[in-house]
Order: structure tokens, then sequence, then C-alpha cells
């Protein structure tokens, strides 16, 4: 989508846009990794057998990951307050957000001369 050059729709979200595959998984998936990757290592630094106690691999595993995904959704919720705010600022105020003016790339360069 080109950009608007009305800037009270600069902070609304792309009608266009294709959402990844994993976008909204990605903080559960690194969560449970990093707590099951923690009690490895934590497991092979003490001696003892990596996988022993599987319980306490799935146990961090999943804790980790549903507090990952806790996060992520809280930051979710306030980039959408936030940008909602804004919103409403640049809607009461207009004239402080006048739309931009086009250049054309040709007037922003300057005279150039090699020096050699």
């Amino acid at each position: 989508m080109a950009v608007s050059p009305d800037p009270r729709t600069l902070l609304l979200p792309d009608p266009d846009a294709i959402p990844s595959v994993l976008g909204d998984k990605f903080a559960a998936l690194f969560g449970g990794t990093l707590g099951v990757s923690a009690v490895a290592f934590h497991r092979y630094i003490s001696r003892r057998p990596v996988l022993s106690g599987i319980q306490l691999h799935i146990l961090c595993g999943v804790g980790v990951a549903a507090v990952a995904q806790f996060f992520q959704i809280r930051r979710d919720n306030y980039n959408m307050d936030r940008d909602a705010v804004f919103r409403h600022y640049i809607e009461l105020h207009p004239e402080d957000f006048p739309p931009p003016t086009r250049v054309k790339v040709g007037d922003v360069f300057k005279t150039w001369s090699p020096v050699r």
C-alpha cells in the first residue's frame, strides 16, 4: 500500500498486510524453547543426565511460554492503545500535521562538481 498524504491514516493498520504464519506464536515458541533449554543447561552444568526429571523440562517450557505469550499480548495491547491516542491527537490538532509537500529527488540534490 502506498503511503497516504493524509496524516490521520498513518497509524491505521494496513488492510492489505498478510499476517505471517508464526507472527502470533513466536513469543510462545521462543519462551518454551528457552525454558526447556535453561533446564537442560542447568542439568548439564550440574553434571546430571540432561533429560532426567523430564517433568521439570515440560513444566518450565510451558510456564515460560505462557509468561512470554502474556507479555506479548500485553505489549500488543499497549501499542494499540498508544496508536489510538496518537490518532486521536492528530484528529484533534490537524493544524500541527500538514500534509507533506512532494519534492522531486532532483530538487533535493545540490550541484555536484568533482574535486580531484
